[in-house]
């Protein structure tokens, strides 16, 4: 293996998050904090410039890594575009609690009389946990009220009846409080609300936000300025990422021409639930021209651990077009105990939320996978492909791009 063939001098990285309320300022802070532990770990320094914004909703930074060395022997520049969805999420919980809940119920029963919530048990019954938690929090919270009422109501009282009343609603608003928002159900509610309003095509200011993507991703893939180009979506951001994706050889004819540039990187992807749902076949469509008609690859890595995903799957194999592929999807499994130390993993191994989010954070053991390290390192993501990605494996470093012991990512 030559430097040539594996450095990156420069890249793009278009990145769609979760249904998360971050800004960008608070996106691009915690990529500074997760390029620490990419630079301690790895050797590497890491600076970041504010970059000219191609819309309000496009928020670019123009970062520059290279190694610690006084002569370094690689230096990456990565143009960074994080597509905010602060507003649509806002937007959605600023609503009261009667329209949040009502969306949240229709929802529920669409994926239940769909079937579509079904199929998620049959294909990844641990995904099937998290969809349920929101409901499950609903009705406890539901049941404890009734029993406080119950037990109010049932007395000797003359206003036993008004005194069950106020016990109902005071135990619901401690549990609306404590368990509802702290434990992010109403967060979760208003997720799944916008996941199916989203697959009947009903959120226009979604569809405004992923066609300008859209055009920035053919724009970057149009033009002689980079070596690699990453589409990555996390979480709910893989189905945003891949229809973005999808969007840009629907609006520009001649992207099959600059499409082979393009590699689409799902991490932690939810996107199962829109592609598995009956009416969504624009969704899968849209992806089987993309991968049939252009050169673009998909690589999906999952995780074992992380219930927020459908692990061992082949999503392309479940949405009906994974012969139109041609091998063009690659599926890394990736376990987040190499990734971090033992007392980090430690802290971190009961909390779902924490586990799923190791996909976008730095790790603080050399692993295969490193998001920042994809991002900003001189690797190109085809020759990580290369490596050993499974469970079982033995820590796999990318060998030395001087051919020294010493690994540059």
């Amino acid at each position: 293996m030559t430097t040539d063939n594996i450095i990156v001098r420069n890249r793009a990285v278009f990145f769609v998050g979760g249904f998360d309320p971050k800004s960008p300022t608070a996106f691009y802070h915690r990529m500074d904090r997760e390029n620490g532990r990419f630079e301690r770990l790895w050797g590497a320094q890491v600076s970041r410039q504010t970059a000219e914004n191609p819309h309000e909703d496009i928020v670019g930074a123009r970062f520059f890594a290279c190694d610690q060395q006084e002569e370094p022997n690689w230096s990456t520049n990565t143009d960074y575009y994080y597509l905010s969805i602060e507003d649509i999420v806002l937007r959605d919980f600023s609503l009261p609690f009667h329209r949040r809940l009502w969306r949240y119920l229709f929802s529920f029963f669409d994926y239940a009389l769909t079937t579509t919530g079904f199929r998620f048990f049959w294909h990844a019954w641990r995904f099937s946990i998290y969809a349920l938690y929101p409901m499950v929090m609903l009705l406890a919270s539901l049941l404890l009220s009734f029993i406080a009422y119950s037990w109010t109501a049932g007395s000797d009282s003359p206003f036993a009846d008004h005194f069950g009343i106020a016990a109902f609603v005071c135990c619901f608003a401690f549990c609306y409080q404590f368990v509802l928002k702290r434990g992010h159900v109403l967060h979760l509610m208003d997720l799944w609300s916008f996941s199916t309003e989203y697959q009947y095509r009903r959120r226009p200011d979604m569809d405004d936000k992923l066609d300008r993507l859209a055009d920035q991703i053919f724009s970057a893939a149009s033009s002689d300025k980079y070596d690699e180009i990453l589409a990555v979506g996390h979480s709910t951001g893989g189905a945003l990422i891949l229809d973005a994706a999808s969007r840009v050889a629907t609006r520009h004819p001649e992207y099959p021409t600059y499409a082979d540039k393009v590699t689409v990187l799902t991490i932690g992807s939810t996107a199962l639930k829109i592609g598995l749902h009956p009416f969504s076949s624009w969704f899968r469509d849209g992806l089987k021209n993309l991968f049939s008609t252009t050169g673009t690859h998909w690589v999906e890595i999952q995780c074992v651990t992380d219930i927020i995903n459908f692990h061992r799957t082949n999503p392309a194999k479940i949405m009906g077009f994974y012969d139109a592929m041609q091998s063009k999807i690659h599926i890394r499994t990736i376990r987040v105990k190499e990734m971090v130390s033992r007392g980090v993993y430690e802290r971190m191994k009961n909390n779902y939320f924490r586990i799923h989010y190791q996909f976008v954070y730095g790790n603080t053991k050399k692993y295969v996978y490193d998001f920042p390290a994809i991002c900003f390192g001189p690797v190109t993501l085809q020759e990580r492909l290369q490596l050993d990605h499974s469970p079982d494996a033995p820590n796999p470093y990318m060998q030395s791009l001087t051919g020294t012991e010493k690994d540059p990512l």
